[in-house]
């Protein structure tokens, strides 16, 4: 989500928004929000109906959490491009910056594609800092 922190306004700068959607509370969320400084809501799906309808759920992590994903939804609410991720394979926002500027090839946009996520020592701490203050919770099932 940092990623897309950093590149928000060159997202807005091609008529696009980002949004997050988690199963934690608005409690949680905003705290998230808050701690990585971004500039988009993170909507909540405590009920975890979205995530579900729109196949995002994964139930065998940490009591039901939603996979990492992306979702490029045109004005008209037709979704253009859609990946569901993982956590150590994702799409890179460079791509989907690209995929919304409308690629370089001559057959159009090129759609964006996944790599390899591999964590640094500083997010290891920040992850570790966040534990320490908030704990180890999993959401109810």
């Amino acid at each position: 989500m940092a990623e897309y922190r950093d590149a928000h306004a060159e997202v807005a700068a091609y008529g696009a928004g980002v949004v997050g959607i988690s199963v934690d509370g608005p409690d949680r969320s905003e705290a998230l929000r808050r701690s990585l400084r971004l500039p988009f809501p993170l909507l909540c799906d405590t009920g975890r109906r979205v995530v579900e309808e729109w196949s995002l759920y994964n139930r065998a992590e940490k009591g039901g959490i939603a996979y990492p994903a992306v979702f490029v939804v045109d004005h008209d609410r037709t979704v253009r491009y859609r990946s569901l991720d993982r956590t150590s394979s994702r799409v890179s926002t460079a791509d989907v910056v690209s995929f919304l500027r409308g690629g370089a090839g001559v057959e159009g946009p090129r759609e964006p594609r996944r790599a390899r996520v591999r964590p640094g020592l500083a997010t290891f701490w920040l992850a570790l800092g966040n534990m320490l203050r908030g704990g180890i919770r999993s959401p109810r099932s």
